[in-house]
């Protein structure tokens, strides 16, 4: 029997694996697995087990009290393997749970709010974690007032903030006794354990302004006290993590202040203070990973790790459109890569054992969403552990990708990939859509896009390329977009729509256009620009880059750094040159805009100026709103919206594109 096409209903039947943790003996992976459900139009995340030889079973199983779905996410190992935290909402809000290697969970304790990130401390005995204030009920409160008092009032995925801090608890598993560590008008977060279990260092914008707001490395005595500064403010300082021997912390960051477009490098500071060391300066890439995708519900952990003896490091980097696992040398600075592969490691954990290092990671790869996979150090071969989407993916024709390379108007190499139609034939034309990823500083690679193999299914090809600002190809190369938004990323997204024109296969006459956030600002920008696109569909985009600057959760320091540094009253005529709307009058070609109603990265008022300005001047033009989706709508969208955004999508390239 042949395979069938991609469908817009499979975007809600993969299942997503993540957050992959190796038992204290090495010898079990813990890991979650979220399951779209269209009949109440959410996801269910629970916790599965499985050994090396991929024997797997599922362990959590309760229900959410209100009938509704549940999340059972961040799974850790105790110390001494014999049980398991995570966090669940199946009463309600979040709470901390302990799973024995028998029986049911049990509620570690009724938290007042939600808690966050918890860590085991080295003996077992406590768990740090990150949890809001307690809120305090306000007599006579009208609910329908809301007074703002700080800058960041907002952000996208949450809403509306109070004005009440998240801070760091520890608490113990036997006597449930909880003490709170830090306080405060500030945010900590990223709490982790020196290895005496003597401190906690974590992450915190401690400073009096608002709008630059760069967080160090703190640490505090987990007996009281108060906390002290370890950096120095220079740049933002994320992820703390102690080495074994406990005489030094390794963060993430870079050193050069507000700026978006840096390496984010490895640094290690003495634990006591002292000079920062970046260990992969020479690298010329950041660490982690920032390939995309439209189907993965990771969310575990990224952070690096340390090995026993102090002497390496493991982590993730980006290079071009793969992200693997890596380690350096804390003497030498030497980099070696540990896995080999055309995929995408979006979290991993490792265990140390007498043969050597055993990795656990997710990997998504072009044609597969993702799974869990085993890797001994000293191996270029994984296993894989999982196949959660097997039967699925082998219902389905799907497309590769190939690579391809070219050179910009200015000469400079520009990397992406080209996805035929899924019932190809040599000889015949065939339309392709330009997808052009958000960020800017983000990266195309190798991961798997259902929307892409859904429009290959539809007969279309796809080229996806990754213009300069994007992130895995060195710093300088990131930084050719800051202040040059419109400018030469444009000319490499021509220079690809060049290349891709003259493929034997390709309708040059029949190009369609279509990207979000970053990628819905460029493919505004490419219709007032030139007509060679017969259709746009534009998502969660951005017109205005003058009034983004005010109504963006972001927009008054991101804005501010993608222009350049260039201010709003000092750089007015240069921020409306660089902003789509002011050339409304010369597009020519059909839009579709898709928004989200409570995208508060790119808010809703940026489509309906461009919808009120392309239909003004009689362009034909439809505008789709989502009530009750943000920002994330493509990736993690309510299940039928989902489906009803690929719908408008295609239908759209289908109306003008056939």
């Amino acid at each position: 029997m042949d395979n069938r096409k991609v469908t817009f209903d499979d975007i809600v039947k993969f299942k997503f694996v993540g957050d992959p943790q190796l038992s204290p003996d090495g010898e079990r992976v813990v890991f979650t697995v979220t399951t779209p459900s269209v009949e109440k139009n959410g996801y269910e995340t629970r916790l599965w087990v499985s050994d090396l030889g991929g024997r797997q079973r599922q362990l959590t199983y309760s229900p959410k009290s209100d009938g509704g779905l549940v999340r059972d996410t961040t799974p850790r190992w105790a110390p001494n393997g014999k049980e398991l935290l995570f966090l669940s909402n199946r009463g309600g809000q979040n709470q901390i749970y302990l799973l024995g290697e028998f029986g049911e969970a049990r509620l570690l304790a009724e938290l007042a709010e939600a808690p966050g990130e918890p860590v085991w401390s080295p003996d077992g005995r406590h768990v740090a974690f990150t949890m809001k204030d307690k809120k305090e009920e306000e007599k006579d409160a009208n609910p329908d007032v809301r007074v703002i008092r700080r800058l960041r009032y907002k952000f996208n995925g949450i809403g509306f903030l109070d004005e009440r801090r998240r801070h760091i608890y520890i608490i113990d598993t036997v006597t449930g006794e909880l003490k709170q560590l830090t306080s405060g008008d500030w945010d900590d977060s990223s709490p982790a354990w020196s290895p005496d279990g003597r401190w906690i260092a974590f992450s915190s914008y401690r400073g009096e302004g608002e709008v630059l707001v760069i967080p160090d490395i703190w640490k505090v005595p987990v007996s009281g006290g108060d906390p002290v500064k370890l950096t120095e403010g220079k740049g933002p300082s994320v992820s703390p993590s102690w080495s074994p021997d406990g005489q030094y912390l390794l963060y993430l960051g870079h050193d050069q202040y507000d700026k978006g477009y840096p390496n984010t490098g490895l640094w290690i500071i003495p634990a006591d203070g002292g000079q920062a060391t970046n260990l992969t300066a020479q690298l010329d890439r950041g660490v982690g990973c920032s390939v995309g995708s439209d189907s993965r519900m990771d969310g575990g952990n990224s952070r690096p790790i340390w090995l026993p003896d102090g002497r390496s490091i493991y982590f993730t980097m980006t290079d071009g459109g793969a992200c693997n696992l890596y380690r350096v040398d804390t003497r030498s600075g030497k980099v070696s890569r540990i896995s080999e592969g055309l995929h995408s490691i979006t979290s991993f954990d490792a265990h140390f054992g007498r043969k050597g290092a055993r990795f656990a990671y997710t990997a998504g790869e072009v044609l597969n969403p993702g799974d869990i996979w085993l890797l001994e150090e000293g191996d270029r071969i994984a296993t894989r552990l999982t196949s959660v989407n097997a039967e699925l993916l082998r219902e389905m024709t799907l497309t590769p990708a190939e690579r391809i390379e070219f050179r910009s108007t200015d000469g400079l190499k520009i990397e992406g990939w080209v996805m035929k139609p899924a019932d190809f034939e040599a000889g015949r034309k065939y339309p392709l859509v330009l997808q052009i990823h958000g960020g800017p500083h983000a990266t195309y690679g190798y991961g798997f896009f259902h929307e892409f193999q859904l429009l290959t299914s539809a007969g279309y090809g796809v080229l996806y390329v990754n213009p300069r600002g994007s992130l895995g190809y060195g710093e300088e190369f990131t930084r050719g977009v800051v202040g040059d938004w419109g400018g030469m990323d444009y000319a490499d997204l021509m220079a690809a729509t060049d290349y891709a024109a003259k493929l034997p296969w390709v309708d040059a006459d029949r190009l369609g256009v279509t990207g979000g956030s970053y990628g819905g600002y460029m493919t505004n920008w490419i219709v007032t620009q030139t007509r060679r696109f017969r259709a746009a569909v534009t998502l969660r985009s951005i017109s205005n880059m003058y009034t983004k600057y005010g109504v963006s959760d972001i927009g008054w320091f991101g804005n501010k750094a993608g222009m350049g540094g260039r201010d709003l009253w000092d750089s007015e005529e240069f921020i409306m040159s660089r902003s789509p709307i002011r050339y409304a009058p010369q597009v020519k070609t059909p839009v579709l805009i898709i928004h989200s109603e409570e995208d508060y990265r790119c808010p809703m008022e940026q489509a309906e100026q461009w919808f009120v300005a392309l239909k003004r001047l009689g362009v034909e033009c439809e505008f789709v709103r989502f009530r009750g989706e943000n920002h994330e709508l493509s990736r993690s969208g309510k299940p039928k919206n989902r489906i009803s955004r690929l719908q408008q999508i295609l239908g759209w390239f289908d109306r003008f594109l056939r």
